[in-house]
């Protein structure tokens, strides 16, 4: 007892200063501690948490269709998708087939007066291959080729706009209702393969693909080495309070002239 009274009054005559830095140490320390088994106890958490959503996208990236997000995104049956994406082509592929053909017959039912030059009709790009695959290879139409898009330029110069007797003598066959449906089916036609690349990114998950991608690259791998650091500095913060504040409490006690235990017994001199 006569111990514990003596450290508690030799502590009390220590400088006012040195107690407060102490104290303070002595907050921050168990402070840090404190932070350090929460860190520990949500460390655990969020890096199991980052640790299977890392696993999975990596999975995603090597095997959509066994993925464990398979449920999630749902452009991971690529089947399914491709069968619509060659039904697309086939059906665009064999309707740009019969305009051709449609279009070589034109210069036939035209007025017979009219000069070779005006009766050449440029052929529509036909943008997908043949069976079966139906692939999407707009480059390789030829040079004098024209999009569906403007197929109503060259159906307007054999398009009636007048009466019909009229436009017998002139050789416009067309009648204007038949142009305009046709003019309305180009253009539907035109939009529809100018957003096929964008429908093929879609169903194939180009976009998800490579958003993934970037996190697992740029995000997982540095998320997992700053949890751990974050983890390992606050546990090494709080060891080194605890070891500098038992150091100059120690310190202290040395320049006092004390030994390190106040309860030693010191041999009488006879």
């Amino acid at each position: 007892m006569e111990c514990c009274f003596g450290s508690v009054s030799f502590f009390f005559r220590w400088p006012l200063g040195l107690i407060i830095i102490l104290f303070c140490c002595w907050i921050l320390t168990g402070l840090s501690w404190f932070l350090t088994g929460i860190n520990f106890f949500f460390h655990k958490k969020i890096c199991s948490f980052a640790e299977d959503t890392c696993n999975a996208l990596e999975d995603f990236q090597q095997n959509p269709q066994n993925s464990s997000l398979q449920s999630v995104v749902p452009c991971t049956k690529y089947p399914t998708s491709n069968t619509l994406l060659v039904r697309i082509g086939s059906t665009i592929h064999n309707y740009m087939s019969q305009i051709n053909l449609k279009l070589a017959e034109l210069p036939a039912l035209a007025r017979p007066t009219e000069t070779d030059d005006d009766l050449v009709v440029q052929e529509v790009c036909n943008p997908f291959s043949g069976a079966p695959n139906y692939t999407f290879t707009p480059d390789k139409c030829p040079t004098d080729s024209i999009p569906v898009g403007n197929l109503p330029n060259i159906l307007s110069r054999y398009t009636c706009y007048k009466s019909s007797k009229k436009c017998r003598g002139e050789g416009k066959f067309l009648p204007e209702a038949l142009y305009d449906e046709c003019r309305a089916y180009s253009e539907s036609l035109q939009d529809l393969i100018d957003i096929y690349p964008d429908l093929v990114s879609l169903l194939k998950c180009s976009q998800v693909k490579q958003a993934f991608s970037d996190i697992v690259q740029f995000q997982c791998k540095p998320f997992r080495k700053a949890a751990r650091r974050l983890w390992l500095s606050t546990l090494l913060f709080s060891v080194c309070l605890v070891i500098l504040t038992l150091l100059w409490a120690a310190k202290a006690y040395q320049d006092k002239g004390k030994l390190f235990s106040p309860c030693s017994i010191f041999p009488e001199r006879v």
